[in-house]
Formats: structure tokens, sequence, C-alpha cells
């Protein structure tokens, strides 16, 4: 009879272990999830010090933050990459021809590549207006190149571009 009310004393106990063990791991996951770390939050997590747990998430919040930067700048660069390929090559072809026998792709990756963040106006889609704009932004610097390449190298294609345009 004594090892019957013991043994549902532990199952009591063990429950209640469960409970404040879900409970925990409940807060902790609103910690991490909360948006922005701060007393209330800390309170709610059923801890009103700061400790491994509220590092931890802090160290998560930012690691995160910084690889949203890193997929940023890196979509950004494939971008610019992806319009200087377009430039140099709609500029090689466009080298030996009139300019009557361009192309309307030719023309608007040429502009693309000459536009900057600060321009408002929309890229034309038509051949006439395609043309007038170029001759606005052809003698515009080209977007300056990337500290890791050699900028001497940059400068020469562009002033060989420029020069047979």
């Amino acid at each position: 009879m004594v090892d019957i009310m013991q043994n549902i004393d532990r199952e009591n106990i063990r429950a209640q272990i469960r409970e404040n063990q879900q409970a925990g791991k409940q807060a902790l996951e609103n910690l991490k999830e909360c948006k922005k770390l701060s007393a209330g939050a800390v309170f709610k997590s059923g801890r009103a010090w700061l400790g491994r747990d509220v590092l931890e998430a802090q160290l998560h919040r930012t690691m995160k933050k910084k690889k949203k930067e890193k997929e940023l700048a890196k979509r950004k660069s494939t971008e610019k990459d992806k319009k200087k390929q377009a430039y140099l090559k709609a500029s090689s072809e466009i080298t030996e021809l009139e300019e009557s026998k361009w192309s309307v792709s030719q023309l608007k990756a040429l502009v693309n590549y000459k536009r900057r963040k600060t321009d408002s106006w929309q890229q034309p889609k038509t051949r006439a207006h395609l043309l007038e704009k170029w001759k606005e932004v052809k003698h515009r610097e080209t977007p300056p190149p990337s500290p890791v390449r050699d900028e001497v190298d940059s400068d020469e294609e562009e002033d060989n571009v420029v020069e047979a345009v």
C-alpha cells in the first residue's frame, strides 16, 4: 500500500516537472521569436535576469540580420554584374554597326547600365526614345568598380567602349 502511494506521488511530481520543462521551452521559443528583445519579453520568459538564454537569443538575432545583409549584398552585386555583362556585350556588338541598325535590346542594356539610382525617369520602351536617352546618358561615368577588382582594367574597357560609340 505504501509503495502504491509513493508511486502515485512520483508520477504527480514527474508530471509537474514535465509541465515546468514544457513551459520553460515555450517561454524560450517566445523569447527567440519576439521582434525586439525587451525587458517585458525577458520577464514573460519566466526569468527576470539576463543569462545565457537571453544571450543566445540575441546572438541568434544578430546572425539572422547579418545573413540577410549578406544575401542582399550578394543579390545586388549579381544584378550589377549582369548589367555590366549585358552592357559590355551590347557595346561590343554595336561598335561596327551604324546607329540605325542598333536593336532595342542593345539600347536597353546600354541605357540601363548608365542609369543612376537618383534618376527619376522610367526606362524608355521605344527605339527612338531609347536612342534619345542613350545620347543623353552615354557620357556619364560608369558605376564605380568593385574594390576587389583592378580599377585600371575596367577604366580602360570603358574608355574603349565610349570612343567606339
